[in-house]
């Protein structure tokens, strides 16, 4: 049981969990995992709610409850790792100003900039991302963020941290339907501009489909299958897997009626 860097098994690979199980006590929350997320992947890790989801993000960031413990291997470079989660309060402190966090993240990367670049790079991915009124916005404390300024704000600050993998959990459920699908077109933006490898957490399969490069599905607390999404989606292997495809296909019908 540890926390490792990649081992020779998972070169180009940034996460790789091998027969993961998490414990409450002796009650088991996830049974046997595997799971491996390739780098350069949009990878959609998909599931109703109280599939056991947001538990493998935090049991892959080394983040459990103490109650809890997991038996199994993970293997992922923390250093290298940034996360969005579901509770946007979860990405700041909220006494800090924006422009704060900003400053601080650049000085733990050790960054050559001066402070005026780096807030003319902070501004340029600002801009590029939506985000009008910029020095105001830098002046907010988070609390005074909307849910899609602070999703957006906490994706420029995993592009300030020069993180390699992200891992986001559920960071559209609190967005309005034009917010969610903005917040996709950057995502694919950041793997495509930056090289950032993401697995994308989520109970809205037909919210991906048009970007996962991989999909595992989850249910009642296991993997009960992983492809690449082409394959998931036009061979589906389990039962649930299709329930999901078939849900997907009549919200998308609806939208588009």
């Amino acid at each position: 049981m540890s926390v490792s860097q990649p081992s020779f098994h998972s070169l180009k690979s940034l996460l790789h969990l091998q027969d993961v199980s998490v414990y409450h006590h002796k009650v088991a929350l996830l049974k046997q995992l595997n799971l491996t997320v390739k780098e350069g992947s949009f990878h959609c890790l998909v599931g109703e709610s109280g599939s056991g989801k947001s538990l493998l993000a935090r049991t892959a960031l080394n983040m459990l409850q103490p109650e809890l413990h997991y038996t199994g291997q993970v293997d992922i470079n923390l250093e290298d790792t940034d996360a969005m989660f579901q509770d946007t309060n979860s990405n700041f402190f909220q006494n800090v100003r924006i422009q704060k966090h900003f400053d601080a993240l650049f000085d733990s990367v050790h960054s050559k900039l001066s402070r005026q670049e780096q807030h003319h790079f902070v501004e340029r991915q600002f801009n590029h991302l939506g985000l009008k009124n910029n020095s105001k916005l830098l002046d907010y404390y988070p609390f005074q963020l909307s849910g899609g300024m602070a999703q957006r704000i906490a994706l420029i600050m995993s592009i300030v941290r020069e993180a390699k993998f992200l891992i986001a959990d559920e960071p559209t459920s609190a967005l309005d339907y034009d917010n969610r699908n903005h917040l996709m077109l950057l995502l694919h933006h950041v793997i495509q501009q930056h090289g950032m490898t993401i697995l994308f957490i989520t109970h809205d399969l037909e919210l991906v489909i048009d970007y996962a490069t991989h999909i595992s599905v989850m249910y009642e607390g296991q993997i009960v299958e992983s492809d690449t999404s082409k394959e998931v989606l036009t061979s589906p292997q389990h039962p649930y897997t299709q329930k999901l495809i078939d849900l997907a296909n009549r919200r998308t019908q609806y939208v588009t009626d």
